[in-house]
């Protein structure tokens, strides 16, 4: 009865809570009405209802990013690079993951926590398994951004070859690099490619008048990936210098493609090794049985004639 109660207060003031950030972040009905009257007001709602269909603005994505305001982690600009490698580029993007980072923390804790301590359990190991549980999904939110981040770094790397093998083809056809770039943005986008989307991002950010050398490098340094960083390093002096593009991009599409011949055989090296531990832990004891096992057995009834002679 106590743990019913309990857990009944819990959800009761969770969503006492939960109403009340609701009421004081909603706007009134008038607000709304004046600031749809205008025309800045109409752009500005437009703008935010496409955000909230795109990125699912409901009320639960608002209150985990409201969250991840007080949630724990690194302020820096770490975990902002490591969600920009992983393709999480939104401003709610960094609230959004603490505050779920912190709900894998504190949840699986609270629930380990509660009917323990009004079962009467000793509290010291109601803390302790609660303390695994918080740091167990910390980890788990961890090592899920860490794999989306590699991930996406390898499917970059994987694909750039090919991306500068179609680049090299415009170039040569008369199409300038910035036309080049958005053509390669446009057909590898169409495959769901994170490189081509990337190309297609820096195309529209060059149309709308950024330097080409400042997309470039954002480019690089926004996706973590070191062949992407030496890219662009190249375009940029080879265009300072004045050297042909098309040559350039065509050697180092060469030099990509050897490096990632490369890594295939270094994987396929380090797979023996790799293979080694599963092999010696589960296949091998089971080996042994089936054939040493049917040896004892004779060498055990052997022994039994002799003692009873």
């Amino acid at each position: 009865m106590t743990l019913v109660i309990t857990t009944s207060v819990f959800f009761v003031v969770s969503a006492i809570v939960l109403l009340s950030f609701y009421v004081v972040t909603a706007e009134s009905p008038i607000t709304e009405r004046l600031r749809g009257l205008t025309t800045q007001g109409q752009i500005a709602t437009q703008i935010e209802q496409r955000r909230r269909a795109k990125q699912g603005g409901t009320f639960v994505r608002q209150v985990i990013t409201s969250l991840g305001s007080y949630g724990i982690g690194p302020r820096d600009g770490t975990l902002s690079k490591k969600l920009q490698a992983a393709g999480f580029r939104t401003p709610s993007a960094l609230p959004m993951f603490l505050g779920t980072r912190t709900l894998f923390s504190f949840g699986p804790a609270i629930l380990i926590l509660m009917p323990r301590i009004t079962s009467g359990e000793p509290l010291g190991r109601a803390l302790y398994m609660g303390f695994g549980a918080g740091v167990l999904g910390h980890l788990v939110a961890n090592y899920w951004l860490n794999g989306q981040a590699q991930k996406r770094m390898r499917a970059i790397t994987h694909a750039l070859p090919d991306s500068l093998d179609l680049m090299v083809v415009c170039l040569e056809a008369g199409i300038g690099l910035n036309a080049a770039i958005a053509r390669v943005g446009e057909e590898r986008a169409s495959f769901r490619d994170p490189l081509g989307n990337e190309f297609r991002q820096i195309a529209a950010e060059m149309r709308g008048g950024r330097p080409r050398e400042e997309a470039l490098h954002d480019l690089g340094e926004r996706n973590g990936v070191e062949d992407l960083k030496s890219l662009t390093a190249l375009v940029i002096q080879s265009h300072k210098l004045g050297a042909s593009m098309a040559k350039t991009l065509r050697s180092h599409a060469d030099l990509l493609r050897t490096k990632r011949r490369q890594r295939a055989e270094e994987a396929a090296r380090k797979l023996p090794i790799k293979v080694l531990i599963p092999l010696a832990t589960l296949l091998l004891p089971p080996l042994f049985v089936v054939v040493v096992g049917p040896a004892f057995l004779a060498f055990g009834d052997l022994i039994d004639v002799i003692v009873n002679r």
